[in-house]
Protein backbone atom coordinates (compact mmCIF):
# COMPACT_ATOMS: atom_id res chain seq x y z
CA UNK A 1 0.00 0.00 0.00
CA UNK A 2 2.84 2.38 0.86
CA UNK A 3 4.53 1.82 -2.51
CA UNK A 4 1.25 2.47 -4.32
CA UNK A 5 0.66 5.72 -2.41
CA UNK A 6 4.26 6.71 -2.96
CA UNK A 7 4.22 6.38 -6.72
CA UNK A 8 0.83 8.09 -6.99
CA UNK A 9 2.13 11.02 -4.95
CA UNK A 10 5.32 11.24 -6.95
CA UNK A 11 3.34 11.08 -10.19
CA UNK A 12 1.28 14.06 -9.05
CA UNK A 13 4.48 15.94 -8.32
CA UNK A 14 5.89 15.29 -11.76
CA UNK A 15 2.72 16.62 -13.36
CA UNK A 16 2.99 19.76 -11.25
CA UNK A 17 6.46 20.66 -12.50
CA UNK A 18 6.20 19.26 -16.03
CA UNK A 19 5.48 22.80 -17.24
CA UNK A 20 8.96 23.92 -16.23
CA UNK A 21 11.94 22.54 -18.17
CA UNK A 22 14.95 24.86 -18.15
CA UNK A 23 18.08 23.43 -19.72
CA UNK A 24 20.01 22.00 -16.77
CA UNK A 25 21.38 18.48 -16.38
CA UNK A 26 22.84 16.38 -13.59
CA UNK A 27 26.59 16.34 -13.26
CA UNK A 28 28.39 13.05 -13.55
CA UNK A 29 29.53 13.32 -9.92
CA UNK A 30 27.23 11.36 -7.63
CA UNK A 31 25.43 13.18 -4.82
CA UNK A 32 26.47 12.49 -1.22
CA UNK A 33 23.88 12.17 1.56
CA UNK A 34 24.22 12.60 5.32
CA UNK A 35 21.96 12.20 8.35
CA UNK A 36 22.77 14.33 11.38
CA UNK A 37 21.06 14.54 14.76
CA UNK A 38 20.50 17.96 16.28
CA UNK A 39 20.39 18.56 20.03
CA UNK A 40 16.94 18.12 21.51
CA UNK A 41 15.18 17.07 24.71
CA UNK A 42 12.51 14.40 24.31
CA UNK A 43 12.04 15.10 20.62
CA UNK A 44 14.67 13.79 18.22
CA UNK A 45 15.45 16.10 15.30
CA UNK A 46 17.34 14.66 12.33
CA UNK A 47 18.57 16.65 9.33
CA UNK A 48 18.92 14.95 5.94
CA UNK A 49 21.38 16.77 3.67
CA UNK A 50 22.49 16.18 0.08
CA UNK A 51 25.77 17.50 -1.36
CA UNK A 52 27.26 17.61 -4.86
CA UNK A 53 23.86 18.19 -6.41
CA UNK A 54 23.37 19.53 -9.89
CA UNK A 55 19.99 20.76 -11.17
CA UNK A 56 17.85 18.93 -8.61
CA UNK A 57 14.30 19.98 -9.37
CA UNK A 58 12.50 17.34 -7.29
CA UNK A 59 13.37 14.60 -4.85
CA UNK A 60 11.81 11.65 -3.11
CA UNK A 61 13.50 9.92 -0.16
CA UNK A 62 12.64 6.72 1.65
CA UNK A 63 13.85 6.08 5.17
CA UNK A 64 13.40 3.40 7.81
CA UNK A 65 13.46 3.96 11.57
CA UNK A 66 13.25 1.96 14.77
CA UNK A 67 9.55 2.32 15.57
CA UNK A 68 9.95 0.66 18.96
CA UNK A 69 11.99 3.67 20.08
CA UNK A 70 10.82 6.45 17.78
CA UNK A 71 7.47 7.76 16.58
CA UNK A 72 7.49 9.98 13.50
CA UNK A 73 5.90 13.39 14.07
CA UNK A 74 6.65 15.69 11.13
CA UNK A 75 9.02 16.68 8.34
CA UNK A 76 9.93 20.07 6.90
CA UNK A 77 11.53 20.30 3.48
CA UNK A 78 14.60 22.47 3.05
CA UNK A 79 13.66 23.18 -0.57
CA UNK A 80 10.96 25.67 -1.53
CA UNK A 81 8.17 24.11 -3.53
CA UNK A 82 5.36 21.61 -3.13
CA UNK A 83 5.81 18.81 -0.57
CA UNK A 84 3.60 15.76 -0.13
CA UNK A 85 2.35 14.85 3.31
CA UNK A 86 4.93 12.32 4.54
CA UNK A 87 3.81 8.75 4.02
CA UNK A 88 4.35 6.48 7.02
CA UNK A 89 3.66 2.77 7.19
CA UNK A 90 5.16 0.80 10.03
CA UNK A 91 8.85 1.63 10.14
CA UNK A 92 8.98 3.10 6.62
CA UNK A 93 8.83 6.82 5.84
CA UNK A 94 8.63 8.59 2.47
CA UNK A 95 9.08 12.35 1.91
CA UNK A 96 9.08 14.21 -1.42
CA UNK A 97 9.29 17.81 -2.65
CA UNK A 98 9.28 19.45 -6.07
CA UNK A 99 9.82 22.97 -7.36
CA UNK A 100 6.99 24.52 -9.37
CA UNK A 101 7.28 26.75 -12.40
CA UNK A 102 10.16 27.95 -14.55
CA UNK A 103 12.93 27.71 -11.98
CA UNK A 104 16.46 26.37 -11.98
CA UNK A 105 17.21 23.23 -10.03
CA UNK A 106 19.27 23.16 -6.86
CA UNK A 107 23.05 22.80 -6.99
CA UNK A 108 25.69 22.00 -4.42
CA UNK A 109 24.62 21.34 -0.84
CA UNK A 110 20.93 21.35 0.18
CA UNK A 111 19.03 20.33 3.29
CA UNK A 112 16.42 17.98 1.88
CA UNK A 113 14.36 17.50 5.01
CA UNK A 114 14.36 18.04 8.76
CA UNK A 115 12.64 15.12 10.46
CA UNK A 116 11.10 15.25 13.91
CA UNK A 117 10.56 12.10 15.99
CA UNK A 118 9.14 11.52 19.44
CA UNK A 119 11.41 9.49 21.70
CA UNK A 120 9.83 6.25 22.92
CA UNK A 121 12.79 4.24 24.19
CA UNK A 122 16.33 4.65 25.45
CA UNK A 123 19.85 3.97 24.23
CA UNK A 124 20.07 4.54 20.49
CA UNK A 125 17.75 4.14 17.51
CA UNK A 126 18.77 3.52 13.91
CA UNK A 127 17.47 5.78 11.16
CA UNK A 128 18.42 4.71 7.64
CA UNK A 129 18.20 6.45 4.29
CA UNK A 130 17.63 3.55 1.90
CA UNK A 131 16.30 5.01 -1.38
CA UNK A 132 16.56 8.37 -3.16
CA UNK A 133 14.97 9.48 -6.41
CA UNK A 134 16.14 12.76 -7.92
CA UNK A 135 14.53 14.41 -10.93
CA UNK A 136 16.17 17.19 -12.93
CA UNK A 137 14.44 20.02 -14.73
CA UNK A 138 14.29 17.95 -17.94
CA UNK A 139 12.32 15.31 -16.01
CA UNK A 140 15.23 12.89 -16.12
CA UNK A 141 15.16 10.64 -13.04
CA UNK A 142 18.14 9.35 -11.10
CA UNK A 143 17.66 6.52 -8.61
CA UNK A 144 20.18 5.98 -5.82
CA UNK A 145 20.59 3.53 -2.93
CA UNK A 146 22.85 5.40 -0.51
CA UNK A 147 22.37 3.15 2.56
CA UNK A 148 23.22 5.99 4.96
CA UNK A 149 22.61 5.21 8.64
CA UNK A 150 22.43 7.30 11.81
CA UNK A 151 22.35 5.85 15.33
CA UNK A 152 20.31 8.56 17.03
CA UNK A 153 21.23 9.00 20.70
CA UNK A 154 18.22 8.88 23.02
CA UNK A 155 17.92 10.36 26.48
CA UNK A 156 17.48 8.31 29.63
CA UNK A 157 13.75 7.80 30.08
CA UNK A 158 14.20 7.37 33.82
CA UNK A 159 15.06 11.04 34.10
CA UNK A 160 12.25 12.06 31.75
CA UNK A 161 9.23 10.21 33.14
CA UNK A 162 7.87 12.63 35.69
CA UNK A 163 4.96 10.64 37.14
CA UNK A 164 6.53 7.35 38.27
CA UNK A 165 8.48 8.46 41.36
CA UNK A 166 6.98 6.72 44.36
CA UNK A 167 4.91 4.34 42.22
CA UNK A 168 5.07 0.66 43.20
CA UNK A 169 6.09 -0.28 39.63
CA UNK A 170 8.77 2.41 39.12
CA UNK A 171 11.68 -0.05 38.77
CA UNK A 172 9.68 -2.30 36.44
CA UNK A 173 8.60 0.65 34.29
CA UNK A 174 12.18 1.89 33.92
CA UNK A 175 13.33 -1.61 32.98
CA UNK A 176 10.50 -2.03 30.47
CA UNK A 177 11.33 1.31 28.86
CA UNK A 178 15.01 0.40 28.70
CA UNK A 179 14.13 -2.90 26.98
CA UNK A 180 12.05 -0.97 24.46
CA UNK A 181 8.69 -2.74 24.65
CA UNK A 182 6.92 0.12 26.44
CA UNK A 183 7.36 3.87 26.33
CA UNK A 184 6.20 7.14 27.79
CA UNK A 185 4.19 9.94 26.26
CA UNK A 186 5.36 13.13 24.58
CA UNK A 187 4.43 15.21 27.64
CA UNK A 188 6.98 13.34 29.76
CA UNK A 189 4.45 11.15 31.58
CA UNK A 190 4.08 7.37 31.68
CA UNK A 191 0.54 7.25 33.13
CA UNK A 192 1.11 4.02 35.06
CA UNK A 193 -2.50 3.77 36.22
CA UNK A 194 -4.03 4.33 32.78
CA UNK A 195 -5.87 1.46 31.16
CA UNK A 196 -4.27 -0.57 28.37
CA UNK A 197 -6.13 -1.08 25.09
CA UNK A 198 -6.14 -4.35 23.19
CA UNK A 199 -4.00 -2.86 20.42
CA UNK A 200 -1.52 -1.41 22.90
CA UNK A 201 -1.15 -4.66 24.84
CA UNK A 202 -0.67 -6.65 21.64
CA UNK A 203 2.13 -4.29 20.59
CA UNK A 204 3.78 -4.48 24.01
CA UNK A 205 3.57 -8.28 24.12
CA UNK A 206 4.99 -8.82 20.63
CA UNK A 207 7.88 -6.43 21.34
CA UNK A 208 8.57 -8.02 24.73
CA UNK A 209 8.74 -11.49 23.19
CA UNK A 210 10.70 -10.15 20.21
CA UNK A 211 8.29 -11.78 17.76
CA UNK A 212 8.70 -11.07 14.08
CA UNK A 213 6.32 -8.36 12.90
CA UNK A 214 3.40 -9.52 10.79
CA UNK A 215 1.77 -8.00 7.73
CA UNK A 216 -1.07 -5.61 8.46
CA UNK A 217 -2.55 -6.52 5.08
CA UNK A 218 -3.30 -10.00 6.45
CA UNK A 219 -5.65 -8.69 9.14
CA UNK A 220 -9.18 -9.74 8.22
CA UNK A 221 -11.07 -8.05 11.05
CA UNK A 222 -14.05 -5.94 10.02
CA UNK A 223 -12.56 -3.01 11.94
CA UNK A 224 -8.93 -3.56 10.85
CA UNK A 225 -8.81 0.02 9.56
CA UNK A 226 -9.27 1.19 13.14
CA UNK A 227 -6.07 -0.48 14.36
CA UNK A 228 -3.43 2.25 14.83
CA UNK A 229 -0.61 2.11 12.28
CA UNK A 230 1.98 1.89 15.07
CA UNK A 231 0.38 -1.34 16.34
CA UNK A 232 -0.91 -2.98 13.14
CA UNK A 233 2.14 -5.15 12.43
CA UNK A 234 2.32 -6.29 16.06
CA UNK A 235 -1.39 -7.15 16.12
CA UNK A 236 -0.86 -9.16 12.93
CA UNK A 237 2.06 -10.98 14.55
CA UNK A 238 0.03 -11.79 17.68
CA UNK A 239 -2.86 -13.10 15.57
CA UNK A 240 -0.52 -15.19 13.39
CA UNK A 241 1.10 -16.69 16.51
CA UNK A 242 -2.31 -17.68 17.89
CA UNK A 243 -1.91 -15.37 20.90
CA UNK A 244 -4.73 -13.02 20.03
CA UNK A 245 -8.13 -13.52 18.44
CA UNK A 246 -11.06 -11.34 17.54
CA UNK A 247 -14.66 -11.47 18.65
CA UNK A 248 -17.51 -13.56 17.29
CA UNK A 249 -18.64 -10.69 15.08
CA UNK A 250 -15.21 -10.68 13.35
CA UNK A 251 -14.13 -7.42 14.97
CA UNK A 252 -10.93 -6.75 16.90
CA UNK A 253 -11.98 -3.63 18.85
CA UNK A 254 -8.46 -2.20 19.12
CA UNK A 255 -9.33 0.69 21.44
CA UNK A 256 -11.26 -1.45 23.93
CA UNK A 257 -9.47 -1.75 27.29
CA UNK A 258 -8.13 -5.26 27.82
CA UNK A 259 -9.24 -7.00 31.00
CA UNK A 260 -7.25 -9.23 33.31
CA UNK A 261 -8.98 -12.45 32.20
CA UNK A 262 -8.06 -11.78 28.56
CA UNK A 263 -4.46 -11.06 29.53
CA UNK A 264 -4.17 -14.33 31.45
CA UNK A 265 -5.28 -16.29 28.37
CA UNK A 266 -2.88 -14.38 26.12
CA UNK A 267 -0.02 -15.13 28.53
CA UNK A 268 -0.57 -18.89 28.42
CA UNK A 269 -0.80 -18.81 24.64
CA UNK A 270 2.33 -16.68 24.33
CA UNK A 271 4.29 -19.07 26.57
CA UNK A 272 2.79 -22.07 24.73
CA UNK A 273 1.68 -23.73 27.94
CA UNK A 274 -0.48 -26.83 27.77
CA UNK A 275 -3.53 -25.62 29.66
CA UNK A 276 -5.20 -28.10 32.02
CA UNK A 277 -8.89 -27.31 31.61
CA UNK A 278 -9.67 -28.84 35.00
CA UNK A 279 -7.37 -26.46 36.86
CA UNK A 280 -9.04 -24.09 39.32
CA UNK A 281 -7.88 -20.89 40.97
CA UNK A 282 -7.72 -20.16 44.69
CA UNK A 283 -8.84 -16.53 44.40
CA UNK A 284 -11.74 -15.50 46.59
CA UNK A 285 -13.64 -14.20 43.57
CA UNK A 286 -13.05 -17.27 41.39
CA UNK A 287 -16.78 -17.56 40.68
CA UNK A 288 -16.51 -14.30 38.74
CA UNK A 289 -13.69 -15.63 36.53
CA UNK A 290 -15.07 -16.78 33.13
CA UNK A 291 -14.85 -20.54 32.63
CA UNK A 292 -12.79 -20.03 29.45
CA UNK A 293 -10.20 -18.06 31.40
CA UNK A 294 -9.95 -19.80 34.79
CA UNK A 295 -7.40 -22.50 33.83
CA UNK A 296 -5.14 -19.83 32.32
CA UNK A 297 -5.57 -17.57 35.35
CA UNK A 298 -4.66 -20.49 37.63
CA UNK A 299 -1.52 -21.37 35.66
CA UNK A 300 -0.35 -17.78 35.32
CA UNK A 301 -0.92 -17.13 39.03
CA UNK A 302 0.96 -20.28 40.08
CA UNK A 303 3.89 -19.28 37.87
CA UNK A 304 3.94 -15.83 39.47
CA UNK A 305 3.31 -14.11 36.15
CA UNK A 306 0.02 -12.56 37.16
CA UNK A 307 -0.99 -11.50 40.64
CA UNK A 308 -4.15 -10.61 42.50
CA UNK A 309 -5.17 -7.15 43.60
CA UNK A 310 -5.29 -7.63 47.36
CA UNK A 311 -7.65 -9.50 49.70
CA UNK A 312 -6.98 -12.58 47.54
CA UNK A 313 -9.08 -11.09 44.73
CA UNK A 314 -8.21 -11.51 41.07
CA UNK A 315 -10.69 -8.94 39.68
CA UNK A 316 -11.16 -10.79 36.37
CA UNK A 317 -13.28 -8.13 34.66
CA UNK A 318 -11.08 -5.23 35.73
CA UNK A 319 -9.07 -3.51 33.06
CA UNK A 320 -5.31 -3.86 33.27
CA UNK A 321 -3.20 -0.78 33.92
CA UNK A 322 0.00 0.13 32.11
CA UNK A 323 2.00 -0.57 35.27
CA UNK A 324 0.44 -4.04 35.61
CA UNK A 325 1.11 -4.78 31.94
CA UNK A 326 4.80 -3.88 32.26
CA UNK A 327 5.23 -5.99 35.39
CA UNK A 328 3.50 -8.96 33.79
CA UNK A 329 5.54 -8.75 30.60
CA UNK A 330 8.80 -8.61 32.55
CA UNK A 331 7.73 -11.75 34.41
CA UNK A 332 7.17 -13.45 31.04
CA UNK A 333 10.59 -12.34 29.82
CA UNK A 334 12.22 -13.71 32.99
CA UNK A 335 10.46 -17.07 32.53
CA UNK A 336 11.67 -17.57 28.96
Amino acid sequence: MLNCKRFISFGIMIMLFAMAMPNFVFAAESPVFTLQQEKSDREIRVVLTADQLSDMYAFEVKLSFDKSKLRFKSAVSGMTGYSITPLVEGSQLVCATTKIGQKAGENGKVVLSTLLFEQLGTGSADIKLTDVKLVDSKLQPQTLKPEVKLAAVLNSMGTLLKDINGHWAKAAIERGVALGFINGYSDGTFRPNAQVSRAEFAAMLVRALDLKAGSAENLAFKDADGIPSWAAEEVAAAVAAGILTGYEDQTFRPSRPINRSEIAVMVTRALKWQVDTTQKTVFADREQIPAWAEPSVAMAAQAGVIKGRGDNLFAPAANATRAEAVTLLLAIIDLK
